[in-house]
C-alpha cells in the first residue's frame, strides 16, 4: 500500500522544488558577503526567492487540504514544509539584517559562517531528495546536516569571544552579536529539516 501511496510524487516534487530554493538563496547569500557591492540588488534577488518559498508552502498546504490519501502522514507533510520554509526565512533574514545595520564591511567571521551555511543547506537538499524513494543513504546526508550545525555553533561561540574580547563599541558588539546569531540560526533550520524527515524515515521504514 505504501508503494502504491507513493506513486503520488506532487509533495516531493515540492519538496526538492524546495530544496532547490534553499541551494539558490544560500549562495545568494555567500555571494552579497563575499562581494559585498550592489547590496540592495542582492538583497532584492534573495526576498524573491524567499517569495517563491512562500509560495510553494501554500501550494503545499492546498494540496494537503485538496487530498484525500497522502503519500505521507498529513502532519509529517505539513511540519516538513514548515521547516523547510523556516530556513528560507532565516537567510532572509540574515541578509536582512546587513542592511538594517548598516554594515559597510563583513568580518571575517561572517563569511565563514556563509560558507558552511552553503556547505549545510547542500547537504539538507540531499537529504530531501532521499525522501522520494526512502533512500538510506539519508542517515550519511542527515549526520552531514548536524557535522555542519555543529561547525556554525563553534565558529558561533569563537566568534561572539572575539567580540568581548576585541571589541569597544557596544553597539558594534550587539550588532555583529544579532547577525551571527541570525546566520547560525540559519543551520539550526537545516538541523530541523532533517530531524523532520528522520521522523517520516522512522515511520516508514
Amino acid at each position: 500500500m505504501l508503494g502504491l501511496i507513493l506513486n503520488d510524487t506532487s509533495f516531493f516534487d515540492l519538496f526538492e522544488d524546495q530544496g532547490r530554493r534553499l541551494v539558490t538563496a544560500a549562495g545568494l547569500l555567500r555571494d552579497l558577503v563575499y562581494h559585498f557591492a550592489h547590496v540592495e540588488a542582492k538583497l532584492s534577488a534573495i526576498k524573491t526567492i524567499e517569495h517563491e518559498g512562500d509560495q510553494i508552502t501554500h501550494a503545499i498546504v492546498r494540496r494537503l487540504n485538496t487530498t484525500f490519501v497522502t503519500p505521507l502522514d498529513r502532519q509529517d507533510i505539513h511540519r516538513l514544509a514548515s521547516r523547510l520554509d523556516d530556513v528560507l526565512d532565516y537567510i532572509d533574514a540574515a541578509a536582512a539584517a546587513l542592511l538594517v545595520y548598516r554594515v559597510t564591511a563583513p568580518t571575517s567571521e561572517c563569511r565563514a559562517m556563509t560558507s558552511v551555511i552553503v556547505d549545510a543547506v547542500a547537504a539538507t537538499e540531499r537529504v530531501v531528495r532521499c525522501l522520494r524513494r526512502l533512500d538510506r543513504r539519508f542517515s550519511i546526508y542527515a549526520v552531514e546536516v548536524h557535522r555542519h550545525e555543529n561547525r556554525a555553533d563553534e565558529l558561533l561561540q569563537r566568534s561572539i569571544a572575539a567580540l568581548f574580547e576585541e571589541q569597544t563599541d557596544p553597539v558594534e558588539l550587539l550588532k555583529w552579536k544579532e547577525i551571527y546569531e541570525t546566520l547560525e540560526g540559519v543551520t539550526d533550520r537545516c538541523e530541523d529539516v532533517a530531524n523532520a524527515i528522520q521522523a517520516v524515515m522512522l515511520k516508514t521504514t
